[in-house]
């Protein structure tokens, strides 16, 4: 029987760690601890167990009334609880109609079983996983008189990180080792675990720290592992270890989880949002003497930490990792607006490009998830029929660009998609609390600076490849980019009309 560990089924079926923790307090699954094997796992029976839970969820029903259902063979109970549901959801809003469907559809099924008592496989088949994949799970009741700002708003406190705490790290030397190649994680762990127990470190400093620095580019591929411990400043270290000065720091904390990838976007979502705090893109790779290389790839390299916090526990029985990310911040300061032209652009990545750096500054409009049954172009279309891209050009300024950003978060990330936008910049709105009572998509953009493209719709453009063109890595932390169209017509050009190929349009990629 295969087991799963607690972030595979995260993954494969699309729910936080979380939630399965919730689910887990409440009684509805029950993951196990595999002797010799660190982590909690799930067999075959919690698998379609926790399936049946999604699938009730998404339809809506309580916990509570999850835990009747599960609980109870008498079908006829169960009928009552799906019909009670979908009274219910009679003066739900039109957008949750699909979940009404699929209830009534369970209980004509259940009804017209000539056996009684309940059997409840049928809710672990791909047909009806996939028939309730694109339903999220939504733990409020939306009335008729709720917007869709407000299930906007539902969805992101679902999917924010809780508890982040600002902490500062003090200065500290460290030692550090670092590999590269296949089991690079586990070899740069064991190497250094071997230094702690030689040196006897957690005797003669029990107040050691251990940081591990996953050498990654923004799309998560890794190019190595880089484990520092703090040492007493006399101590040596043995060859293919390094003596490194740690200056400390301003940093977001949350407690790492299974999915170090969920966490890393919430944070970046937490940073984004906050009035007082802003990534520390210059600083971040600066905090240690000598610094952390550059990666020559996409989206650079980032100095977030993962401390373990009780690593002088590692040899008791039982023992169960806990971990920390660490962001690196600072204070939010409004930085000198910036707008200057490149000189030589044109000649170097075959574009006219500038260089803007922007406050914190937000964006408004109309989003939807992208994933392998939808595309830009769709999106567009809906958006031309039903009348939303007329109302982005009323409330735009005169000149000012619409903006698709595609756009990867914590909530598009946890629905399997990316995000894509199709908004104005704030301060291009010409009535914003008018705008704002349209059911609006809003996010804030983090301080940062933006190369920014001239092309025209016919041009093969690749911004990721234009910017090192002119010395500049993309910025991973700002996770997407825009393309300004001032003409206000976002939807595909045809090609055989040359007026609308030659279209310009302004391509903004974050940098650093």
């Amino acid at each position: 029987m295969e087991l799963q560990k607690i972030s595979q089924v995260s993954k494969t079926l699309g729910i936080s760690t979380r939630m399965l923790r919730y689910y887990e307090q409440n009684g509805l699954i029950k993951s196990m601890k595999k002797e010799g094997y660190p982590y909690r796992v799930y067999d075959q029976a919690n698998l379609i167990r926790l399936q049946q839970v999604i699938i009730l969820r998404k339809l809506q029903i309580p916990v509570k009334q999850i835990c009747v259902i599960l609980n109870n063979p008498d079908a006829a109970t169960v009928v009552d609880i799906f019909k009670k549901s979908i009274q219910e959801l009679d003066i739900e809003i039109t957008a949750l109609s699909t979940i009404k469907i699929i209830l009534e559809k369970f209980a004509a099924n259940l009804e017209a079983a000539v056996d009684l008592n309940l059997n409840l496989d049928f809710m672990h088949g791909d047909t009806v996983l996939e028939l309730t994949r694109a339903l999220p799970l939504i733990q409020k009741n939306v009335k008729e008189n709720v917007t869709m700002s407000d299930l906007f708003q539902a969805a992101d406190v679902l999917n924010k990180l809780e508890n982040v705490r600002v902490v500062f790290v003090p200065p500290m030397t460290v030692a550090s080792v670092f590999c590269t190649g296949e089991n690079s994680e586990a070899k740069t762990w064991q190497l250094m675990t071997d230094f702690i127990i030689t040196n006897n470190l957690i005797e003669i400093k029990p107040d050691l720290r251990v940081f591990k620095i996953e050498h990654q580019n923004a799309t998560g591929n890794s190019f190595g592992d880089e484990v520092w411990v703090s040492i007493p400043d006399t101590l040596a270290v043995p060859p293919g270890f390094t003596i490194k000065k740690f200056l400390g720091g301003q940093y977001a904390a949350h407690v790492l989880d299974s999915n170090g990838f969920e966490v890393a976007l919430g944070m970046q979502d937490w940073i984004n949002e906050s009035d007082k705090y802003q990534y520390d893109y210059d600083g971040n790779l600066q905090r240690c003497a000598p610094p952390i290389n550059e990666i020559n790839s996409f989206g650079g390299m980032h100095l977030d930490l993962c401390e373990v916090l009780n690593f002088n526990n590692f040899q008791k029985p039982g023992f169960e990792i806990q971990i920390d990310y660490l962001t690196p911040i600072k204070d939010y300061a409004a930085p000198a607006a910036i707008y200057e032209e490149i000189p030589g652009s044109q000649e170097k990545c075959g574009y006219k490009a500038s260089l803007v750096t922007k406050n914190k500054f937000r964006i408004m409009g109309f989003t939807k998830i992208i994933s392998g049954n939808t595309s830009v172009d769709e999106f567009i279309d809906e958006l031309k029929k039903d009348g939303r891209l007329d109302i982005l050009n009323k409330y735009r300024k005169p000149g000012a660009p619409i903006l698709g950003f595609g756009s990867l978060d914590l909530d598009s990330q946890t629905r399997g998609g990316w995000r894509y936008s199709v908004c104005l910049a704030e301060e291009d709105t010409t009535d914003t609390e008018a705008f704002l009572r349209h059911n609006l998509y809003v996010k804030q953009i983090d301080t940062s600076r933006w190369l920014i493209f001239e092309y025209t719709r016919g041009d093969a453009f690749d911004g990721h490849s234009a910017c090192p063109k002119l010395g500049y890595t993309w910025n991973g932390v700002i996770s997407g980019s825009f393309s300004a169209t001032p003409s206000g017509e976002i939807w595909r050009p045809d090609p055989n009309n040359k007026v609308e190929m030659n279209a310009t349009v302004y391509g903004w990629y974050p940098v650093k």
